[in-house]
């Protein structure tokens, strides 16, 4: 009777503690989640131009895809351009075809006379 209700009061007193645990914990972990998600990513603390350097590494990767797809080439080249392309920005095989686009600057008609 006696190891009974020592064992019960036990577990009384282990499961009315319990809550107040958990009780003490939620409050701090919904101030987290709201102090993280007010500040955002925490990579954006520490590369704060992320978004704006992928934006412009993709549109220079459309610029390049645009250039591939005007070549006059063999498709199994295409694609191995467009893997290299992918995988990593300077290959021999990229060089190449980018050495050949250059862009140039409208002469003013003075320069002519």
């Amino acid at each position: 009777m006696k190891k009974t209700a020592l064992l019960l009061l036990c577990l009384w007193v282990y499961f009315a503690g319990t809550p107040e645990t958990f009780a003490q914990e939620k409050p701090q972990k919904e101030a987290r989640e709201k102090e993280e998600s007010e500040k955002g990513p925490a990579l954006f603390e520490y590369e704060p131009d992320f978004l704006a350097a992928e934006e412009a590494r993709r549109a220079e990767m459309e610029r390049i895809l645009g250039i591939i797809d005007t070549l006059d080439i063999s498709e199994t080249r295409r694609l191995k351009l467009i893997r290299d392309l992918y995988r990593r920005k300077e290959s021999k095989r990229l060089s190449k075809i980018l050495l050949a686009d250059t862009e140039f600057e409208d002469a003013e008609p003075d320069d002519f006379q």
